[in-house]
């Protein structure tokens, strides 16, 4: 397709929406899996526990490709990128289909190679959005995420129990788990070819003779933690990113074998809350791009998720579903709802020409923090047996970053200031006070309790 001859407006329309639906049926994919996850496990009588395993293979996949899709991205082209990965989900969605347990952790490498979709439309929206709008593009663009996740709920359920009436075996056919994940991948194989007419336009930046190696690689990760606000974008990829994936992975099993909630009260809760991060992402773009500086929206978003985090870490009978839906929506609309104004951020501080691979670098951080904090989760809930301290441990993070969001860029190292930080706080002068302090409150204390004042 030519655009030259289209107004600028109309080719940035046409990238939005296109990797919008791109956006949203890549998270279809990602649905998939946890959906029928149950019935899979039931039809090879094995622990539910799997899916754990399938979703670290996935991720270890998303970091090496994240960290290494720059040079793809300029080499093959973004659009041509987004039309592989759409390929290789649903390839990950027929493997499944197979019903070969064996082939599964094939499926999910497939999978996570394919997180370099976002990078690649990330690509694509810095070549034709304005910066002044960026942060409001990018925002309307991860939507795709949420609409993904209301495809998906209302998708697999109707195809799990559609029956399609045989006159040949007098009786209908109903799909099954492994019927239902072909279909689904042959829908994304649809939408793949949808882009095809796109590719031209989009495409004619691509350098065909870069090269890919590892030092290529080595030198986008040098770029992300060298460079001030990179690294703090980063920082956010990972806490906020740790926090999404402890919610996904979490809430709805909290409020069912935690609080005695049945499944229809929890999925509501959880379709309810979820809903919201799409006006929340137009929201916070709106605003990094219109009234305040992203960084700002950044902080805002750290110091609301942490507080999110805590009080779901305090749920307990007492709460009402009033409460309990209040705070899950906060959650939402912070921790699940950062991504545009971080995308449009990398988008702007990468250097020309490496958009893609820089974004990949910074989204790495992302697939480590959903590797990691499910893990440390699923370790806390077995030596405690509460669900609310592995929330109120992974908001540790996020209070980090909201205190680095309240201040300028810092230059050197986080590590060289605390400890820095430190050295101040144990000056002799200052240790000798605080032990004054420290000594008169005992004292002040222990002349109440003996005065049976207190």
């Amino acid at each position: 397709m030519n655009m030259d001859r289209f107004d600028w407006r109309v080719v940035l329309a046409l990238a939005t929406t296109s990797m919008l639906i791109q956006q949203a049926f890549s998270y279809v994919c990602q649905i998939v899996m946890p959906f029928l996850a149950d019935r899979i496990a039931e039809e090879f009588g094995i622990s539910r526990a799997w899916l754990g395993l399938y979703l670290f293979i996935q991720n270890i996949a998303s970091i090496a490709a994240a960290m290494g899709c720059g040079a793809l991205i300029l080499r093959i082209g973004a659009l041509r990128i987004s039309q592989w990965c759409l390929i290789f989900m649903g390839g990950s969605l027929f493997v499944i289909s197979t019903g070969l347990l064996w082939l599964y952790p094939l499926a999910a490498i497939l999978l996570g190679g394919s997180a370099v979709s976002t990078p690649a439309s990330s690509h694509i929206l810095a070549r034709f959005c304005p910066p002044r709008l960026a942060p409001l593009i990018f925002s309307v663009k991860q939507t795709g995420v949420p609409v993904g996740s209301l495809i998906a709920g209302l998708l697999i359920p109707t195809l799990l129990g559609l029956g399609i009436y045989s006159a040949t075996l007098g009786g209908s056919i109903h799909l099954d788990a492994f019927g239902t994940a072909f279909v689904c991948g042959l829908l994304v194989y649809m939408i793949a070819l949808m882009l095809e007419p796109l590719k031209a336009h989009f495409d004619s930046d691509r350098k065909p003779g870069t090269q890919f190696s590892i030092s290529g690689v080595a030198e986008t990760m040098r770029v992300v933690v060298s460079n001030p606000d990179l690294r703090d974008l980063a920082l956010v990829a990972f806490s906020l990113g740790g926090l999404q994936a402890v919610w996904s992975g979490f809430f709805i099993l909290f409020l069912i074998d935690g609080m005695d909630y049945d499944e229809f009260e929890a999925g509501t809760a959880f379709a309810i809350a979820s809903f919201t991060a799409i006006g929340a992402r137009i929201l916070w773009g709106w605003m990094g791009s219109a009234l305040i500086s992203p960084r700002w929206v950044m902080a805002g978003l750290c110091t609301f998720a942490t507080i999110s985090a805590v009080l779901t870490g305090l749920y307990d009978t007492g709460w009402t579903m009033n409460a309990i839906l209040a705070v899950a929506i906060v959650f939402n609309m912070t921790s699940l709802s950062w991504h545009g104004v971080l995308l449009a951020e990398t988008a702007r501080l990468a250097p020309e020409g490496h958009v893609g691979g820089v974004t990949g670098g910074v989204l790495a951080f992302t697939s480590i923090a959903m590797m990691i904090y499910p893990a440390i989760y699923g370790g806390l809930l077995a030596v405690t047996g509460s669900y609310g301290v592995g929330f109120i441990a992974a908001a540790l993070p996020a209070l980090f970053c909201a205190f680095v969001y309240f201040s300028a860029p810092l230059e050197g190292s986080w590590l060289g200031e605390i400890l820095r930080g430190l050295g101040w706080a144990l000056g002799t002068r200052r240790l000798a006070v605080a032990g004054i302090l420290s000594i008169a409150a005992v004292v002040g204390a222990a002349w109440l309790v003996y005065r049976g004042l207190v």
